[in-house]
């Protein structure tokens, strides 16, 4: 279970398996293992739409409401079985033919599953988004060959009203858990 700051125990060493679902009538198809992902993050974005009185002398902010929510996913990939291709070309794949641009408007579900070696471990569910090359895959080089992606959430309203983009949840296998962290989860929600 996480304690309250401050503590060491809060530390964490980030590690986990990532997956992705095809996202098709209302809900997210059965998840495939990605392979080895050496980077995942996560950026929000709040866009504020600031009010300024003009009554009287300078201008004076007196309101900045929230009016969008948004989040990307960001990862890296390094195993290039053809799934990964598929996805990376938004391909679609037939009788060994991997057809570029095939599948440019399909939509996916990612989860994320910490198996950490230091710090608390969480299952985050992404619901729905849209998936894109991040930049350029390197056909001839002397490193790792690797691909990079953008996952452009989506709210999922008809699924999830409440939590409509995303949920982290402690997962039971916490290195601090106990049978009470079933109870204790932590949303990230940007709805």
């Amino acid at each position: 279970m996480p304690l309250n700051p401050p503590s060491a125990d809060n530390y964490t060493i980030g590690k986990g398996r990532l997956s992705a679902a095809e996202f098709s009538g209302g809900s997210p198809s059965s998840y495939v293992d990605l392979g080895n992902a050496p980077s995942v993050e996560i950026e929000l974005t709040v866009e504020r739409l600031p009010h300024y009185s003009s009554r009287s002398g300078m201008k004076t902010k007196d309101k900045n409401p929230i009016i969008t929510t948004e989040y990307v996913v960001t990862f890296v990939l390094d195993e290039f079985a053809t799934i990964n291709i598929q996805k990376f070309l938004m391909a679609t794949h037939s009788g060994g033919i991997i057809n570029m641009f095939g599948n440019v408007e399909g939509e996916f579900a990612l989860r994320f599953v910490e198996d950490n070696p230091a710090g608390d471990n969480r299952i985050w569910h992404f619901w729905r988004g849209t998936l894109a090359p991040n930049g350029a895959m390197q056909l001839i080089g002397d490193e790792w060959r690797q691909m990079s992606f953008r996952f452009e959430g989506l709210a999922d309203v008809a699924n999830h009203p409440t939590q409509q983009y995303a949920i982290a949840s402690l997962s039971s296998s916490s290195s601090r858990s106990s049978s009470s962290s079933s109870s204790s989860s932590s949303s990230l929600s940007a709805a």
